[in-house]
């Protein structure tokens, strides 16, 4: 194809039977046709990336929208061919990231095997491109790499321009594609161009080279390699971070060898952390040598041992660097700014780890940081929420010092962003604990009820601070739904909870089935019954909300629980969201008797559904529903169905998945009394996930959540092996 041809191939496209990300894929030749116009260029790689190849993701349209890219850049017809060469590319890394998973839908299937025909001829079309100069030629190299090709041509085209001399960007890129590509480049790169040698030796290592002429050349000729590596690798940010995901074992070692490491090269050995089960150690060693540098910084060297696995050696050099910071700082992301302190950093840290001093650190930026009350602190390696809501998730228990820092920091002058105000968090902390752990911090949290009234009043009713009834029943008066219910927890009123009632619920139900005192109130029934309906909600947390009313109707009437059915079977037919709650409540119902015989039976009947098929959201099958439906069935005396190659997929979706791991290693854990047949199977597949390289996906501290998670599953898999 040829440009004389695309509009010719567009035209015999029919896009309106293709999607895309967003529908219909009929606007797809509009936005390639305006790739040629300086004007609209910016705006059409803009939708095509957002709409046919939507964060990664190949449809349908993605194939003969990038076939027809590549015949307008070949043909010099972009208007911006250096980003449009760049599409090519995220397309091609896309396609080869399809490959290393496994994909069951046979639709998605048949698309990745389209997509992954097209590369060598999308590498064909853009081949003219590297007798030019620029990032694009470069591109168009690297596209032939990625197309695997061993087409003739491809190869004589990349050591022509491999042998041009001055050598440049392109020329580096021919070397690491026909390196790439298994050819012996020993000729081309005889002369000793220091730029070509270091494209050559990057390239090996990035193909899994761990020679150790390879890595001493790469830490000899560090300085060089940051400039070469852009050229000769696709979305290379920074070196270390690149090395780090291509070759953990040599990244290791590489890094670890620098004589004076900086923040991407710690940044690196982290990614190497949490990459690389097996490179970590080395990788660990190193961070805590550089964090006895008299001259490291300990706020770096705090941000990057927290994303270490909690040993006493990591945890005793996180307490020794807290002790070294003496103030604060603020951190962007894009245009919004954030205060931090890494004492809190280090704080939380410890407290996941469960070591006794994280109050200490923690207490310290609270009582010294003039910015206390609105400090954010880290989550995971990219995630920040406040420093109150953040101690709240983790579940921290109440310490003296720490009462004392946040009372230091609730009395300091807010900051003049209100929406930087992290006061409320802090009183919603203090909530969490008992009276009389926090009761020394009373008249600060009294004092804010007009700064965070929803917080402060449901501590105040937390605690049964009847003196503050006055002040809370004066913030009522607003009419916020949250205030009104810790009104009328405080007064034990009646008429306080009915008027409560009249008022906008909205967001609020999780509070009213929290704190409704009398489960029997008719008009409180009436209320759950509407909260239940006819249908499941469409939001997860509303269908919680179902399920708790559900269970507080059938407590006061078993009646009820026949006419909640319906709902409650939908919800666990859909398999996502709440549904081991939802489970947990049909089993009750079922176990009390309060169903029919029907309904009773088709619990069975839908448990056993949910374990021999898939349900489905839009990241594909939903991992949680098959574990949790196989509990249920194990909990009641009933066998599982299907065949033991099922079972094996249950489990191992399920403790692969973050969200469902701990529904995923409990069905582990029982299937140690299953058949020999089946546990054999189960512990043949969940050897090698204890066995390989590659960490658990985590949703917070990657290699934390990793060694917990494979401490728990050995001694199930040993179990399996064993029994």
């Amino acid at each position: 194809m040829n440009s004389a041809h695309l509009r010719t191939h567009l035209a015999e496209v029919d896009w309106s039977t293709l999607e895309h990300a967003y529908g219909d894929a009929g606007d797809v030749p509009g936005w390639i046709g305006r790739l040629t116009d300086t004007e609209t260029v910016e705006e059409s790689l803009h939708e095509l990336w957002a709409a046919v190849l939507h964060q990664g993701t190949l449809y349908d349209s993605t194939t003969p929208a990038m076939e027809s890219i590549a015949s307008l850049l070949g043909a010099r017809g972009s208007a911006d061919a250096e980003s449009t060469a760049w599409l090519l590319l995220m397309f091609a890394d896309a396609v080869h990231g399809y490959e290393q998973v496994e994909v069951d839908d046979a639709a998605t299937a048949t698309i990745v095997r389209s997509a992954r025909e097209s590369l060598p001829r999308i590498a064909s079309l853009v081949r003219p491109l590297i007798s030019d100069d620029g990032s694009e030629a470069a591109a168009a190299a690297l596209l032939q790499a990625a197309a695997r090709t061993s087409d003739s041509t491809a190869l004589d085209t990349l050591s022509t321009r491999a042998s041009a001399r001055p050598a440049g960007q392109v020329e580096q890129a021919c070397v690491a594609a026909l390196t790439t590509l298994g050819v012996d480049v020993s000729a081309v790169v005889a002369d000793a161009d220091p730029g070509l040698s270091m494209a050559v030796t990057l390239t090996r290592i990035a193909t899994g080279s761990t020679d150790t002429a390879d890595l001493d050349a790469l830490v000899a000729g560090w300085e060089l390699a940051v400039e070469v590596a852009p050229n000769i690798a696709f979305g290379v940010a920074n070196l270390p971070e690149w090395l780090s995901e291509a070759n953990p074992t040599a990244s290791a070692h590489v890094l670890a060898a620098l004589p004076t490491p900086d923040e991407t090269t710690i940044a690196g050995l982290v990614d190497v952390v949490i990459g690389s089960r097996g490179n970590a150690p080395a990788a660990i060693r190193r961070l805590l040598a550089l964090a006895t540098l008299p001259g490291a910084d300990p706020e770096t060297m705090i941000a990057a041992l927290r994303q270490c696995p909690a040993t006493p050696e990591v945890r005793d050099s996180l307490v020794a660097l807290a002790e070294n910071v003496t103030a604060g700082a603020t951190s962007a992301v894009g245009s919004s700014t954030f205060d931090t302190d890494a004492r809190a950093d280090a704080g939380v840290a410890l407290l996941r780890a469960g070591d006794n001093r994280w109050a200490r650190p923690m207490a310290q930026a609270l009582l010294t940081n003039p910015a206390g009350r609105s400090l954010m602190v880290s989550t995971s390696a990219s995630g920040r929420s406040a420093l109150g809501y953040a101690l709240v998730r983790e579940h921290a228990p109440s310490a003296t010092m720490l009462v004392a820092g946040i009372r230091q920091a609730l009395r300091r002058e807010p900051p003049a962003d209100p929406s930087r105000d992290g006061a409320g968090h802090l009183v919603e902390l203090l909530g969490s604990w008992p009276a009389e752990s926090a009761a020394a911090a009373l008249p600060e949290v009294r004092e804010l009820v007009t700064v965070a009234p929803t917080q402060v009043t449901a501590a105040l009713a937390a605690w049964d601070d009847t003196a503050g009834i006055d002040r809370v029943r004066e913030a009522s008066v607003a009419g916020d739904a949250s205030v009104l219910l810790a009104l009328a927890r405080l007064t034990r009123d009646p008429d306080d909870f009915r008027r409560f009632l009249d008022t906008d619920l909205r967001y609020r139900e999780s509070e009213v089935l929290a704190h409704w005192p009398d489960r029997t109130d008719p008009r409180f029934l009436a209320w759950c019954r509407s909260l239940v309906g006819a249908e499941p909600a469409t939001a997860d947390h509303q269908r919680e909300d179902q399920i708790t009313a559900l269970r507080i109707l059938g407590d006061a009437d078993p009646g009820e629980a026949e006419a909640g059915w319906v709902v409650l079977r939908g919800i666990i037919d859909a398999g996502r969201g709440p549904i081991e709650y939802a489970v947990e409540l049909a089993l009750r119902w079922r176990a009390e008797q309060l169903l029919p015989p029907e309904m009773r039976a088709d619990v069975e009947a839908l448990l056993t559904d949910l374990v021999v098929t898939d349900r489905k959201d839009y990241n594909g099958p939903i991992a949680k529903a098959g574990a949790v439906a196989a509990v249920a069935l194990l909990d009641i005396g009933l066998t599982l169905p299907g065949a033991p190659a099922r079972i094996v997929k249950v489990v191992t979706r399920a403790v692969t998945d973050r969200h469902a791991r701990n529904h995923g290693l409990r069905l582990a854990e029982r299937l140690t009394a299953a058949p020999e047949e089946v546990r054999v199977a189960v512990a043949k597949a969940l050897r090698p996930l204890l066995d390989r390289d590659e960490r658990f996906d985590c949703s917070g501290d990657i290699a934390v959540e990793d060694d917990r998670a494979r401490a728990r599953l050995r001694p199930i898999v040993v179990a399996l092996e064993t029994a």
